[in-house]
């Protein structure tokens, strides 16, 4: 006789989830999670003939089941792991950066990044509207500078228009880092599949136990978009979908819902 499983459960938190790469080696692991939906299409395609206004066959269709995520950090495993792109940590690279400071007296302002700043990178901007050069960018010149040009020496910025005193000004520019930890995408970049593990817990409403509910899916790569939201007094909502696909196993297993 057909045996039915007694396993009815409601999952009342978020699930955890991983993705591990061909040889079962962790490669990114999501424990923010505000949202996990797991897809499993079955469509049919209905198959009409004869006198009878209903279908007397269905065709079955492909199957387009799909995972979507999102999370409330952006975790650079998970960037990397969408996308296919090179994490690179450690290595010296150049940072954008920008300042908005006020002119001090003396016609000056120091950057807060003057120790590493890339020579020539830096742009500034008149930003105070009760300026007349509000809105324009100054010129750097070597020595002796005049109205709307500057001097930078070790950080240390110098204009030639004592009227800035008191004044903001934006500056913008890049500085070298060795600790930065950066995800490069090219032109040729190429995400890749990997399985997809969620782990969640259940309880069962009769027994009140809980008990562990596992959803494996063997094969699974980017779908469309991977989005790094933000918004103004809002918390970031990164989401990521993923395509369930043919794991091309032995036994033919493309998803597996597991309870212990």
């Amino acid at each position: 006789m057909p045996e039915m499983s007694t396993k009815q459960w409601v999952v009342d938190d978020i699930s955890n989830a991983a993705l591990f790469d061909e040889n079962d080696n962790p490669n990114a692991f999501f424990e923010r999670l505000n949202k996990l939906t797991l897809n499993i299409d079955s469509k049919q395609s209905r198959v009409y003939g004869g006198q009878s206004k209903y279908a007397f066959h269905l065709t079955e269709q492909d199957a387009e089941s799909g995972i979507q995520l999102e999370n409330a950090q952006l975790d650079f495993n998970m960037l990397v792991a969408a996308t296919g792109a090179t994490l690179v940590t450690g290595a010296t690279m150049e940072v954008p950066f920008y300042e908005t400071l006020t002119v001090k007296a003396g016609s000056t302002i120091t950057l807060e990044r003057a120790a590493t700043l890339v020579a020539d990178s830096e742009r500034v901007v008149v930003v105070s509207k009760d300026h007349e050069s509000a809105g324009k960018q100054l010129e750097r010149v070597a020595a002796a500078p005049t109205a709307e040009q500057y001097t930078v020496a070790a950080g240390v910025i110098t204009f030639g228009d004592e009227s800035l005193v008191g004044k903001d000004v934006r500056v913008f520019g890049s500085y070298t880092s060795t600790t930065a930890q950066s995800a490069s995408l090219t032109t040729t970049t190429r995400n890749k599949s990997y399985k997809f593990v969620a782990y969640g817990r259940a309880l069962d409403d009769e027994t009140r136990e809980y008990f562990d509910v596992i959803i494996v899916v063997y094969k699974a790569q980017l779908l469309g978009t991977f989005a790094i939201d933000q918004q103004r007094k809002t918390a970031t909502a990164n989401s990521l979908e993923l395509a369930i696909l043919d794991a091309n196993r032995s036994d033919g297993k493309v998803i597996d819902i597991i309870t212990v």
